[in-house]
């Protein structure tokens, strides 16, 4: 069974693009999900850092305590706020990857399918065209042994 006697079903074609189409929307969210760690990480740092320095603040200017106590509650709120949405973004992320691969896997049957669908319709006719060629060989099987006959009859004088 070779792919190229499949080329011209329509159906084939369209889920051939199909697939392609979904490899090519896995490949850009596998890269995106790859890329997304460095870049949130960056910025969860961003947010680390500035809640530590707030917090420095804190320990050492006591006379500014609600004031900087203050600061560096909001840069941490913010920092987990971004780290949260790192864990969020990345489930998402999977999810998306698996659906993709499985409209994939789901396209492959459906074009595995059509395959075999146009190998039975292709073995039916195979099938047809050797009863009709055993009927053929019968029939003249059948006038053959009726002219031998005819012969024998002949040469006998039975007619």
């Amino acid at each position: 069974m070779s792919d190229d006697e499949y080329r011209d079903d329509k159906k084939i074609r369209k889920i051939d693009a199909d697939i392609a189409r979904f490899k090519r929307d896995l490949q850009s969210a596998e890269t995106e999900l790859s890329g997304i760690d460095a870049r949130l990480d960056s910025e969860i740092e961003h947010y680390r850092r500035a809640a530590e320095t707030k917090k420095q603040t804190y320990e050492e200017l006591r006379k500014r305590l609600r004031e900087a106590e203050k600061s560096w509650r909001d840069a941490e709120k913010a920092y987990r706020k971004a780290r949260g949405s790192k864990e969020k973004k990345i489930r998402e992320l999977r999810k998306r990857v698996e659906a993709i691969k499985k409209r994939i896997r789901k396209a492959e049957e459906a074009r595995q399918k059509r395959i075999r669908e146009i190998e039975k319709k292709k073995q039916k006719l195979v099938e047809k065209a050797k009863k009709e060629r055993e009927r053929e060989l019968e029939r003249e099987k059948a006038k053959e042994l009726a002219r031998v006959e005819e012969e024998k009859k002949k040469e006998l004088g039975l007619e």
